[in-house]
């Protein structure tokens, strides 16, 4: 006989969450090995002593973690998944008759109380000073590199404005060098009796300006103008992984038009200051070899395996590499045996700081390669040496040994990894919020997840 469930009859039951939540579940291993609490220090002063009382903070922080985990973007969806989701709840600390937060909540408290707090920031720094001190960050090896960010930004409503550009503190240090070398040459000159060779040397200010286009819609994203990457409005979320476990030490938000090696050396210095670490090796793309960045990494005692960036000479027949530096005289020697001095300091674009080495007039006169060594009208052959190349070069002799090809493997196993593990299944593939602090914390959160993934996977 077949049977049909007809009467319906209501019933009294007394439920547990925690039985209906297995036991090798992400969110119970998480519960397990990460203290939450620890959010209540973090924010206590963003809330008041009187009025009425508040959600709970920590259950606000790990029901935006949960989107974040589970890949879910909007916070109106999330907030009906976590109605419907017994391990969401549990996670909460919300019983079958606890509300759940209302979707509005988050972008309330986002834009009264979290509004340039840093508490995201300061929650994810937490997490990774735990895997600092259960080992799973050393800074043996920290490697870098960007991922762009679409940003929620109208390509059609636009404006052109002024935007001032300084110098950063590597710049500087650039400029420091400039200086003292100018002043070095201008004192052999006045003993020997001797005019200035070479151009006059373009003034710097410390703030220069620029033009740009601008998004009237997300005035802080910027075009993006990259080969092989997609056009529009974007943002760059320059990221740093250790190496052996693969745990996130920092996530910085930039606009899309900002060089990566801009911000490298500074967020390096964060790093290690901030967990308390010695980051002994460095691994990026050819994006960040620039002297200034190897000097930078230089100062520091971290070693650069950053993949050389083939810089084609200007000159078809016979260029730079066909000139012999000797670093004892500071000079070069051309292929005829004559020697080229250093005469100037040359100050370019992209913030390309160089010595300018002259050769005589008289010695590339009656030379016999004279056409094949330069064109124009100049009377003499010129060369130009960064400051720093000595830098360059060092880190260009590690490119042929097996360390080098070891860091670059593990970049991109970590970091093109993980960039793809992030956008598929943690919400960064685009943004559907504005403004850079907004995105920052989107990605703040995003790197968490994955954290905590991969360090529950570790920790006993």
């Amino acid at each position: 006989m077949m049977g049909k469930d007809t009467v319906k009859q209501n019933q009294l039951l007394y439920i547990n969450l925690d039985d209906f939540i297995p036991k090798n579940h992400l969110l119970r291993a998480i519960n397990n090995k990460v203290d939450f609490s620890f959010i209540y220090d973090k924010v206590s002063h963003l809330y008041s002593k009187a009025g009425r009382r508040s959600l709970d903070p920590v259950m606000l922080i790990k029901m935006l973690l949960l989107g974040y985990l589970y890949g879910i973007p909007s916070e109106r969806k999330l907030e009906e998944e976590v109605k419907l989701n017994l391990a969401y709840r549990w996670f909460l600390g919300l019983d079958l008759g606890n509300s759940v937060p209302d979707h509005t909540t988050f972008s309330q408290n986002r834009r009264r109380r979290f509004k340039n707090s840093g508490v995201f920031q300061e929650i994810f720094d937490h997490i990774v000073s735990i895997c600092v001190e259960e080992g799973l960050v050393t800074g043996e090896v920290i490697v870098t590199d960007s991922t762009h960010i679409k940003a929620n930004a109208s390509s059609s409503k636009v404006e052109k404005i002024i935007v001032e550009k300084t110098p950063s503190d590597y710049v500087s240090e650039l400029e420091k060098e400039a200086q003292r070398l100018e002043a070095e040459l201008q004192d052999k000159r006045d003993a020997q009796g001797k005019k200035k060779c070479g151009k006059k040397p373009r003034p710097r200010e410390g703030v220069s300006l620029k033009e740009e286009v601008r998004s009237t819609t997300d005035p802080d994203a910027a075009l993006m103008k990259r080969p092989g990457k997609p056009g529009g409005f974007h943002y760059l979320g320059h990221t740093s992984i250790d190496t052996k476990h693969g745990i996130v030490t920092d996530i910085y938000v930039t606009a899309g038009n900002v060089n990566d090696s801009h911000p490298y050396v500074e967020r390096l210095q964060v790093q290690e200051t901030k967990y308390g670490i010695k980051i002994k090796k460095a691994g990026a793309d050819k994006g960040y070899d620039y002297a200034s960045v190897h000097r930078g990494l230089e100062n520091m005692n971290i070693t650069s395996y950053i993949t050389p960036y083939d810089r084609a000479t200007c000159y078809e027949s016979i260029g730079v590499k066909h000139f012999v530096y000797n670093s004892n005289e500071d000079v070069y020697i051309c292929p005829e045996g004559k020697t080229l001095k250093f005469t100037n300091i040359h100050r370019g674009k992209n913030n390309i700081y160089s010595k300018v080495y002259l050769a005589k007039t008289k010695d590339c006169k009656n030379c016999t390669k004279r056409t094949i060594c330069y064109k124009g009208s100049s009377q003499h052959r010129s060369l130009e040496r960064p400051l720093f190349q000595e830098t360059i070069d060092g880190n260009k002799a590690r490119a042929n040994t097996l360390e080098y090809r070891e860091v670059q493997r593990l970049r991109r196993i970590w970091c093109e990894g993980t960039f793809g593990t992030l956008k598929q299944q943690h919400n960064l593939k685009g943004t559907y919020k504005r403004g850079i602090e907004n995105v920052q914390e989107q990605c703040l959160l995003s790197a968490l997840a994955i954290n905590l993934k991969r360090m529950i996977k570790v920790i006993a």
